[in-house]
């Protein structure tokens, strides 16, 4: 998992304004561009197709939530693959 947090750091830094806290809890700001941005991020790199969840957008607020949600999808989708 180290990786994908230090791979999605990577991405939220290119998309945003200002420094993302690589701890992952705080909260980010945002906007509905960056948003869309993170939903095809994870999209392309991990097969997470989010549209076809009930997810929130302050699920995707935070490195950690955002970590949370490729590791409960990448998991379910291995179960199922299975």
């Amino acid at each position: 998992m180290t990786g994908d947090r230090e791979r999605l750091l990577e991405f939220l830094s290119s998309i945003t304004q200002s420094r993302v806290s690589p701890t992952g809890g705080a909260a980010m700001e945002l906007d509905s561009l960056a948003l869309l941005q993170v939903v095809t991020y994870l999209e392309q790199n991990y097969g997470i197709r989010l549209a076809d969840y009930d997810i929130e957008p302050d699920d995707l607020r935070s490195v950690d939530g955002i970590l949370s949600l490729i590791e409960r999808f990448t998991d379910a989708t291995s179960a199922g693959k299975s």
